[in-house]
């Protein structure tokens, strides 16, 4: 599931949905003639589900990215049915392109908020002034839809799009903006602002293709839902500090474990004192460090957050004796990683905060240390009870000094 959750994969599978319904255009039409008022009204089933699942998983922000599609698609069922050079459709049309994009792009940057928040009636409000603001002007200009349709700064290649080349640009833009903040941040919120984006500049790029928008803005559906499902999957599964599997990972792979297989208990030694002494979030800043570490343990170990400062490995298809240098090697590189502290002493004025940090003895490294109690399957009847001796076993490497490992005979 890691890989499924990689900001590769969830860049590449919207761009090779695009690209395979594009190579099966023509069949999919021919296919889908009988049943074209389905097409019209497939992306508001998919969308409202989306935007349904979006405020049951409280992620108001993909919420929002909905609801702009949303808005979009009606337009263009509503205003942008006729010929691009008839009466004010192209001046409605410049109007989506630049309209569409921007709103997009406001949710890309702004922070999360709840739809019933001020900032989420702001959101509706705003929405509802564009909307009347660009029915103001297409009445008082409308007449200018010829003039921008032939002017010679709004170039275009009609072969491949009615959209002028600048904007052209400008969209393109605004992809690789997308694009580089899901790859650098990979959350749940940025692949939505992705998927919205380049579904919604694909459609208005090729808008000159029978059904672009609805068979489009109905993949936009599909993927926004799929979305709001791993959302839940990350929910229920993923511990949100260490970013991990959790407990209840955990007890999903032990239903399902062979005959052979060694589980680990691992715990941070002195944790409370620690935090007591550093605080909180140099707290988390530890259990992320130990978790990341447990992340790339080998042997092909899978990490899990138990609980508190306690974490599990588990090893599938591996006896004790095979996993004992993968977990001393762990606890090597955990001890002998220098963690830096947060400088308690910062001073509020930012100047001297940047000299401060830039002074290497202001920085106060610490070591980590963990100790870790192991068993495996031939030990016990069931993964539970494995996992139970493995927990006895760690409180015989605390009694034992702590930073040691000891198995559970």
């Amino acid at each position: 599931m890691g890989f499924l959750r990689s900001s590769v994969v969830r860049m590449g599978t919207p761009i090779v949905l695009l690209l395979l319904l594009a190579a099966s255009y023509q069949p999919l039409i021919a296919a889908l003639a009988p049943y074209y008022n389905l097409i019209y009204a497939a992306p508001y089933f998919l969308l409202f589900t989306a935007l349904l699942l979006s405020h049951l998983f409280k992620s108001a922000r993909v919420g929002m990215m909905v609801v702009i599609l949303l808005v979009g698609y009606t337009v263009i069922l509503t205003r942008l049915q006729s010929p691009l050079n008839h009466g004010t459709t192209y001046m409605e049309y410049l109007l989506l392109t630049v309209a569409l994009p921007i709103n997009l792009l406001y949710m890309i940057i702004v922070r999360d908020q709840k739809l019933t928040s001020r900032f989420g009636l702001f959101f509706f409000l705003a929405i509802g002034m564009e909307i009347g603001w660009c029915g103001l002007l297409v009445q008082q200009f409308g007449e200018l839809s010829t003039y921008l349709h032939q002017h010679p700064v709004l170039v275009r290649v009609t072969a491949v799009s009615p959209m002028p080349l600048l904007l052209i640009v400008l969209l393109s833009i605004l992809v690789c903006v997308s694009t580089i903040r899901l790859l650098r941040k990979n959350s749940i919120e940025d692949h939505a602002a992705f998927v919205s984006v380049l579904c919604g500049v694909t459609t208005l790029v090729f808008f000159n293709v029978p059904f672009i928008s609805s068979l489009i803005f109905s993949l936009a559906g599909v993927l926004l839902i799929a979305n709001q499902v791993s959302l839940s999957h990350q929910l229920a599964f993923i511990d949100g500090l260490t970013e991990i599997a959790g407990r209840r990972a955990l007890e999903d792979e032990l239903k399902h474990l062979g005959r052979q297989y060694t589980l680990a208990m691992l715990d941070v030694d002195h944790f409370k004192q620690f935090n007591d002494k550093y605080g909180h979030e140099t707290g988390d800043d530890v259990l992320k460090l130990v978790a990341k570490h447990m992340a790339h343990c080998e042997g092909g170990a899978s990490a899990f957050r138990y609980g508190g400062e306690e974490f599990t490995l588990l090893f599938k298809g591996k006896t004790t004796e095979h996993c004992l240098p993968f977990l001393d090697a762990l606890r090597e590189d955990i001890v002998n990683y220098p963690l830096i502290l947060r400088d308690e002493s910062r001073p509020h004025d930012d100047k001297q905060g940047r000299q401060k940090r830039g002074r290497a003895s202001e920085q106060k490294p610490v070591n980590i240390t963990v100790s870790i109690g192991f068993a495996d399957a031939s030990q016990a009847d069931t993964p539970d009870e494995v996992l139970q001796l493995a927990d006895k076993a760690l409180y015989k490497a605390k009694e034992a000094g702590r930073n040691c490992i000891k198995g559970s005979v």
